[in-house]
């Protein structure tokens, strides 16, 4: 009875005061994505494409049947503030963490139990209310030494006890790197992320892999507007802004005449670097067309490229503008 009370008491505290310094190391990513400004400035950049939004699924399931009816004006308003609700719960974002850590806190060393038994003991609590995160799990070793469970114990205790619907006890095959690479494509990296969230913890480091794999196939490719006005896009262009990979981006925006969201996009950059050299521009005082010409000049790895965009775009205008004055349109 006595070494059960002094077990309990190893429960009650260290093991809280474990999971705080595990996550230590995501503060600075986790709590710079989750800065208002920046979730402010993702949800901007995300889009609200209804069609897309709303697009029909291959879940299994049977497509409810659409209904119409007539609707007073109020009415009318009253729905679609209800649709805007329901397709932002959709577009929020998973969070951007830092790969976890393997390290595991020892609680108590007893060579009374050395070669008590050739297994190890897993305890847990399985009590409900409480998250996957934060549910406290320890092990006792075959040499007497009780600790802390590591992350992958930690997942696999949880899905013994508590399954999601969807994830597997195993890393499917799709995310093995070379298989993963053989079907992307655009039609397929909603679907990949999407089963990448179900499956993986965000600090999973097959979660940040095949993240990090996607987002790379689609810079490389320049298939940014297959994730627009899905809840991917936001983490697509914080990776840029984190790994300074923005200029392919930059360019598609400023190419597709979409210089509010590229101004957006160089924003988000400077909040993830408040040490680059384009921090001392005046944003206030700035022309849009300026601002991509100054990250052009001090930030691009492909200045030659922003620049030719900008230049097309600002010619297109131009032109366009000339035409309709031509015609007395203005």
């Amino acid at each position: 009875m006595a070494r059960l009370v002094k077990f309990c008491k190893f429960l009650n505290t260290p093991q809280l005061s474990v999971t705080r310094v595990r996550c230590s190391s995501t503060l600075q990513k986790e709590s710079l994505f989750f800065d208002s400004e920046v979730q402010s400035l993702m949800n901007r950049l995300a889009g609200l494409n209804y069609d897309k939004v709303f697009h029909l699924r291959k879940l299994g399931k049977d497509p409810e049947r659409p209904i119409y009816q007539f609707m007073t004006e109020e009415e009318l308003e009253e729905a679609k503030a209800e649709i805007k609700k329901k397709a932002l719960k959709k577009l929020a974002m998973p969070p951007v963490m830092e790969e976890r850590t393997t390290a595991t806190q020892v609680l108590e060393k007893d060579e009374l139990l050395a070669g008590f038994d050739t297994s190890k003991y897993v305890f847990t609590d399985i009590s409900f209310g409480i998250s996957e995160r934060s549910r406290i799990i320890v092990v006792r070793e075959t040499d007497g030494t009780l600790r802390t469970s590591n992350w992958d114990e930690q997942d696999r205790l949880n899905q013994t006890y508590f399954p999601r619907e969807g994830r597997r006890h195993y890393v499917p095959t799709m995310f093995e790197t070379d298989h993963l690479k053989e079907i992307l494509e655009p039609s397929k990296y909603e679907y990949v992320l999407d089963r990448n969230c179900l499956q993986f913890e965000p600090d999973h480091p097959v979660y940040i892999r095949t993240c990090n794999t996607v987002f790379d196939h689609i810079n490389e490719h320049r298939h940014f507007d297959s994730l627009h006005s899905t809840r991917h896009y936001g983490p697509m262009v914080f990776n840029f802004c984190w790994n300074k990979q923005l200029d392919e981006l930059l360019a598609h925006l400023v190419w597709n005449d979409r210089l509010v969201e590229a101004v957006d996009a160089i924003k988000l950059y400077l909040k993830i670097h408040p040490d680059c050299k384009m921090n001392s521009t005046d944003l206030s005082s700035c022309l849009n067309e300026d601002l991509v010409r100054s990250f052009a000049k001090f930030e691009s790895l492909k200045a030659g490229k922003i620049h030719m965009a900008l230049e097309k775009l600002l010619e297109s205008k131009q032109t366009t503008e000339t035409i309709l004055t031509g015609h007395g349109a203005k």
